[in-house]
């Protein structure tokens, strides 16, 4: 099991394009139309629920998570790709569901460019997509803001792959968790309750509903080797670095 931290979205911001950022507020974002789901622990998804979930792929084979935030833009941790920083190396998968099963909803794209964060305490990674994917209620991206903060109380959660969970077609999993009061903290900090993921997770979302919209609190990334299950989420608001760990 690894321990995690969260680099938070005003990373994503600094490495997006001009052209990019125009994008994001011409492009509704944070919709989840299939999305019913209110309370709830730790289990499988259903088709659409999670529509802006990508699959990092090498191989033809899951490395990692990431996040659609632009219509041909993926976030995901610099952890994933620094080893293979190529972008001919990757396709992104986009509207899954399970990894070993058919997905009617499904669509793999290339990959152009990969930007890596040069931030001190960040490990943000931009994936380029060579085109846009046809938007749909499988495939949609999610909000970034980077003036935002979640309050005390406010229901998030964290989504991935793994090969420990989801049966045999590794379905993909959510995980809930909720604001707490960050304590001895920096006042800046948004805390989580304890998470148990996988380290297969890294990449994906922590992400959290306001106003009628989601919106990317959090990007998971390995950071080391550890035999403990249990993860706090750790993190500054979305104004700053953040991090996930063991507690």
């Amino acid at each position: 099991m690894a321990s995690y931290k969260v680099t938070c979205a005003l990373t994503l911001l600094t490495l997006l394009t001009p052209e990019c950022l125009s994008q994001l507020d011409a492009v509704v974002c944070g919709q989840a139309p299939l999305n019913t789901r209110l309370l709830g622990g730790s289990s499988e998804v259903t088709d659409g629920e999670w529509p802006w979930m990508a699959s990092l792929q090498k191989d033809g084979r899951h490395v990692c998570g990431g996040t659609l935030v632009d219509e041909d833009s993926v976030l995901s941790s610099d952890d994933c790709v620094s080893s293979s920083p190529t972008a001919s190396d990757w396709t992104v998968v986009l509207g899954r569901l399970k990894q070993n099963s058919s997905n009617p909803f499904e669509v793999t794209l290339k990959v152009t460019d990969i930007t890596l964060s040069n931030q001190t305490g960040s490990n943000a990674a931009v994936l380029h997509l060579e085109t846009p994917p046809t938007l749909s209620n499988y495939i949609q991206p999610i909000c970034v803001d980077n003036g935002r903060t979640f309050s005390v109380g406010l229901t998030c959660w964290a989504a991935g792959w793994s090969s420990g969970a989801g049966g045999e077609e590794q379905v993909l999993q959510e995980i809930q968790t909720s604001v707490v009061d960050c304590e001895d903290t920096r006042r800046d900090s948004v805390c989580t309750e304890a998470l148990t993921l996988e380290q297969e997770f890294s990449g994906g979302p922590l992400m959290c509903r306001q106003d009628g919209s989601w919106f990317l609190a959090g990007v998971l990334a390995v950071e080391n080797k550890l035999t403990t299950r249990s993860l706090t989420v750790q993190g500054k608001s979305v104004n700053n670095y953040a991090q996930m760990y063991f507690r």
